[in-house]
């Protein structure tokens, strides 16, 4: 181990030790490979921490099987509104998209409220994350660690090497980021590889975002406005809107001036500052 790894890792046992709250911290576990390292990290450090995997029931199956087979002890946080499909089917907005992403806030943002967390955000993910430093604040101003926020990928494999740190073993195929099957706001090449990877997740989009236009595109809002979905003609073409983000050829005036019904691609600091509620210090 050379002399930057250690200084990192140093670096990153004072910060727990630190910041380690009485009751002990609330660690947010994913499952991907920087969950996996700051949870090797807490117990190195010796604080006392409860790790929470928030279950989405869209991430890859192999991820979850990773996570029941080498993380028992990890509890689940099942999400309030039940399986994420069946919530877009029926919920009284648009299916998740780029620019409005409510999903995020409902299945990946529970648990953890008045506790300090640790979570894996590292600066080198995103031009977004780069705003993060090793404390920060969230929405409810509860305290934000950040152990591996100044880490590098490379860093982040060389720790997991010379701890011997298992991994899911999507990463072995080539997966560089795990989550959500179908994330919107993953490129749109990303989603196309997943759903070819896992074509049941396709299938079980196109039902639920369907379902979501047959619910919602012929009745009024409380105020007697229709919803968006009455923009769209048929439930195929707010499929395909949604699949390839071109919007119908029949689209005009102020649904062009929409973020709803544009193709513009908000950048990544923009769209996670307004969704994640995360407060930056300067």
């Amino acid at each position: 181990m050379n002399n930057s790894m250690k200084d990192l890792i140093s670096r990153a046992i004072q910060l727990l030790k630190e910041h380690e709250p009485q009751e002990g911290y609330y660690l947010a576990f994913s499952g991907g490979k920087d969950s996996c390292v700051i949870k090797k990290l807490a117990q190195l450090s010796r604080v006392k921490f409860d790790a929470w995997y928030n279950n989405t029931t869209i991430d890859p199956p192999e991820l979850v099987r990773f996570i029941k087979q080498h993380h028992a002890d990890v509890k689940w946080n099942q999400p309030r509104h039940g399986a994420m499909m069946a919530r877009v089917a029926i919920k009284p907005s648009l299916p998740p998209t780029r620019s409005v992403r409510w999903c995020c806030s409902e299945y990946k943002e529970q648990g953890g409220k008045n506790r300090v967390k640790i979570v894996g955000v590292r600066a080198a993910e995103s031009n977004a994350r780069r705003k993060w430093k090793a404390i920060s604040e969230d929405g409810n101003e509860d305290k934000i660690v950040c152990p591996i926020v100044d880490w590098s990928d490379d860093q982040v494999w060389q720790f997991i090497k010379e701890h011997a740190v298992l991994y899911c073993s999507l990463y072995d195929e080539g997966w560089t980021r795990l989550g959500c099957v179908g994330c919107p706001l993953a490129k749109k090449e990303n989603q196309e590889r997943e759903f070819a990877r896992w074509p049941r997740y396709k299938v079980n989009w196109e039902r639920a975002i369907k379902a979501n236009w047959e619910r919602h595109h012929s009745k009024p809002k409380r105020n007697g406005e229709p919803y968006y979905h009455a923009k769209f003609k048929t439930a195929e073409d707010l499929w395909q809107w949604w699949l390839t983000a071109k919007r119908p050829d029949y689209f005009r005036g102020d649904c062009q001036s929409m973020h709803h019904f544009t193709n513009e691609d908000l950048s990544d600091l923009q769209l996670e500052l307004n969704w994640s509620g995360i407060k930056i210090d300067e």
